[in-house]
Order: C-alpha cells, then structure tokens, then sequence
C-alpha cells in the first residue's frame, strides 16, 4: 500500500541560518529536495509512494539533518573567538586571549573540515535519496495524465446522459435555508440527490407550482447536471429551456431581501421584473 510522502525544500526544513562556513552551504543547496520529517508543518507538495521509498527518503532525510546540526554545533565551538559580546568586550578578550588565540590559529583547518564533512553528507544524502526530484516529476505526470482521463471520461457520461434527457430522468428537492427557498434540479443518470423519476415538463410543473406559491425560489442544479447542460447548451437557463420549452430566471431578486440587493450589486445579471408575467419566470441569461 502506497503512503504519502511529504515532498519540500532543505531550505524550508531548517527555516533559517548564519551565513558562515555551514551556512554558506546551506545557502547554496537551500533549493535541494527532502522530504518533510514527521511533526513538521510545511510541505511544498505531497506525492504517494511505496513504503520502502518512503523510509528509505525519511532516514535520509533525518540523518542529513541531523548531521547538519551537528556540524553547526561544531561551527559554534570553533568560531567563539569571532563572536565577542556586545557589552564588556576588553573583559572578554582579556579573559579568552589564549582560547581566541588557538581558535583563531586552528580555524582554516577546521572550517576546511567542516566543508568537507559538510560535502560528505550530502553525498551519502543524494545517494539515498536524490531520486526524489525525479519521482515526483514522474509521479505529477502520471497524476495530471490520470486526471485528464478522469475529466474526460466524466465529460463523456455527462455528453451521453444529457443527449438523451427527454424522459423520466429528471427529479428535485426542495431546501430551505433561513428565510430563503431553493429548488434543486438532477439528471438522475448522473447524480443522486432528488425525489422521483420525472420528464423535463413535469419538473418545470413541480417549479411553477413552487413559484406560485414562493415566487422568489432560486433554481440550482446539481453540480454535474450543471455542467452537463453547459457543455451542451453554454448555460444552464438555455440548456432547461431547451429541454421544457420554459424560460426561466435563474435567481430572482426578492426587493424586500437586503442580502439579495446585496447579492446583485456584486454580481452582474440582467434586471428582473420577475412575476410580473406570472408562472415560473421570465427568460433570463444566453440564447440557445
């Protein structure tokens, strides 16, 4: 069974650092892939993968941080002699003159190791895990190409069930929310959600007998009943039109409801005298 695998940059592991003889070297690989140790809370992306590449990438990752700490444990130690403090300095060097002296002396050497141990690690790193810029490339290929078929082989059921959406294919529900109603309509061959088996009509009669009561309903339609009337009729009001010989206002404004003259002031639409004419609505939105 794959396992996740959090998939980020050494630079956003470690936060931040001094620039000095780890630092800089840090700074240079700072764009390196790892993978994010358990407990931390950045990711730039997350992949699946096997368990033993999952493993296998964590105890890299862990040890080569690991070793970085201690390397600039050691840096610490060494570089004392640089560091005086911001207040009582002449106490200071006075009182670490021979222990300045001997760091100071053995610095180049030591720092000269440093990089080298530095260099060391890395090399075991990028020998256990350096495949990983090159599995996730590969994985968000495989991912993006399964995800285009998925598309479109939802985009193909959603083309067949709406070509033949005449008969009793159709149901709805009702929903109250506050003090507002919406009628929600689904082609059953593509979604759930509604009662009964109905034609295009009969739905249409079931929202006239809603909006004779409550003109100010709004029809919805299920996500990919919506999709299905616009990839064939470019919007859902055309595509119903089509289909029950109704035109239809979507959204009608109740000019007693603030939140709705809120809600079209925002968002563009044409105006509406709805009800004025009675029934369901009058047309509102694309030709067909």
């Amino acid at each position: 069974m794959d396992l996740d695998v959090s998939v980020t940059e050494l630079g956003h592991v470690l936060g931040g650092w001094t620039v000095n003889v780890v630092g800089g070297l840090l700074s240079k690989h700072s764009r390196m892939k790892c993978v994010r140790p358990n407990g931390s809370s950045y990711a730039d992306e997350v992949v699946k993968a096997s368990r033993a590449d999952h493993d296998r990438w964590h105890a890299a990752t862990n040890h080569f941080l690991l070793t970085i700490r201690a390397l600039q444990k050691r840096e610490e130690a060494i570089s004392l002699h640089q560091r005086p403090p911001f207040h009582g300095r002449l106490l200071w060097h006075i009182k670490y003159a021979r222990r300045n002296w001997l760091l100071r002396k053995g610095y180049d050497e030591a720092a000269e190791q440093l990089r080298a141990d530095f260099t060391a690690a890395l090399a075991t790193f990028l020998k256990d895990a350096g495949d990983i810029p090159e599995y996730v490339e590969a994985y968000t290929k495989r991912e993006r190409e399964r995800l285009r078929r998925e598309q479109e082989q939802a985009r193909q059921r959603r083309a067949t069930a709406i070509q033949d959406a005449s008969g009793p294919v159709w149901s709805y529900r009702i929903s109250k929310s506050g003090g507002s109603r919406s009628f929600w309509i689904y082609l059953t061959t593509l979604e759930s959600g509604g009662n009964g088996e109905h034609t295009p009509p009969e739905v249409q009669a079931a929202l006239a007998k809603e909006r004779a009561k409550h003109r100010y309903t709004k029809v919805n339609w299920g996500p990919e009943t919506s999709l299905a009337l616009e990839e064939k009729y470019q919007t859902e009001v055309s595509g119903w039109a089509r289909l029950t010989g109704e035109m239809i206002v979507a959204h009608p404004i109740d000019p007693n409801d603030r939140s709705s003259r809120q809600y079209s002031k925002y968002h563009s639409g044409p105006s509406s005298n709805y009800g004025s004419d009675g029934g369901a609505g009058g047309f509102a939105g694309g030709g067909f």
